[in-house]
C-alpha cells in the first residue's frame, strides 16, 4: 500500500475517534466512491475526510492538498465522473487534516473561485494537472487557501 492510502486511512480513523458520539457511521463502498464520503456525522452531516500530501509522490507533505476535479476513468464505462473537489449535489464537507486540527471545506463555497484561478495546465498551485490516459483533472491547492476558506476548524 502505498502512503497517500495509509495516511488518508489514519485521518479517517483520528477524524471518527475525535467526533465521538458524533460518528454514526462510515461511507459503503458505493456512497465512497459515488458520493465522494466517508464519514456520517450527526452534526456536521457527509464528510469527505482528506489529508494533506505532497507534491511529489515520493517527497515529504508540503502543505498542499491534491483537489479532484475529475476522477480516473472507472469500470464499467472507463469514463471520468465529477471528482470528489467539485459540487456533486450531495450536502457534504471536506474534510482536511492539519498537524493540529481538521479543517472543513464546502466544495460549493470554492468552486467558482477555482474555476477563475485555475486556467493554465500544469503541475503546481492552480494549475491544471491530468496523468495521460488516466482522464483525471486535478490541481494542487496549498493549505493556506484550504485554511483561509474552511466553514470551521476541528482540534485534534
Amino acid at each position: 500500500m502505498n502512503n497517500s492510502f495509509l495516511e488518508g486511512t489514519e485521518s479517517e480513523r483520528l477524524f471518527i475517534q475525535i467526533r465521538g458520539n458524533n460518528f454514526k457511521r462510515r461511507a459503503t463502498k458505493e456512497e465512497d466512491i459515488n458520493e465522494h464520503w466517508d464519514v456520517l456525522d450527526k452534526e456536521l452531516g457527509r464528510i469527505d475526510v482528506k489529508s494533506a500530501k505532497r507534491k511529489s509522490r515520493w517527497g515529504d507533505i508540503d502543505n498542499t492538498i491534491w483537489w479532484e476535479l475529475k476522477t480516473v476513468k472507472r469500470p464499467p464505462l472507463y469514463k471520468s465522473c465529477k471528482g470528489w473537489g467539485i459540487p456533486n449535489g450531495i450536502d457534504r464537507l471536506i474534510a482536511i487534516r492539519f498537524a493540529d486540527s481538521f479543517i472543513m471545506i464546502n466544495p460549493e463555497h470554492i468552486i467558482e473561485d477555482l474555476r477563475k484561478r485555475c486556467t493554465k495546465k500544469g503541475k503546481g498551485e492552480f494549475l491544471l494537472y491530468s496523468r495521460p490516459d488516466r482522464g483525471d483533472l486535478m490541481t494542487i491547492l496549498p493549505l493556506s487557501y484550504a485554511r483561509l476558506n474552511s466553514v470551521m476548524e476541528i482540534k485534534i
